[in-house]
C-alpha cells in the first residue's frame, strides 16, 4: 500500500487519537460515502477549520449559501 502513497505523505509525522464511537462511525461513513480515505478526511476538517479560524480572526463569517446565493446556515468553531 505504501508504494502508492504520495512521497509528502511518506515523510509526514503519524498522529494518533482516539475518537468517539459516533465521531468514528461518521468518519467511516464519510469515507465510505466519499470514497476517500479517513487521513484525507481529517487533513480536509483540518484545513477547514483553519480556514474557518483565519476568517473569524479578520472579523469574516463563514456562511453556506444556496447556488443563488441566499445563506442557509453560518458555520462557527465551538470557542
Amino acid at each position: 500500500m505504501s508504494a502508492t502513497l504520495p512521497p509528502s505523505v511518506l515523510t509526514g509525522k503519524r498522529v494518533n487519537f482516539i475518537l468517539s464511537e459516533k465521531a468514528h462511525s461518521d468518519l467511516t461513513a464519510l469515507s465510505r460515502e466519499t470514497k476517500r480515505s479517513m487521513t484525507e478526511l481529517v487533513r480536509v476538517g483540518l484545513g477547514l477549520v483553519k480556514l474557518a479560524l483565519e476568517a473569524e480572526r479578520k472579523g469574516h463569517r463563514l456562511v453556506v449559501t444556496t447556488s443563488d446565493g441566499q445563506p442557509i446556515k453560518e458555520i462557527v468553531l465551538p470557542g
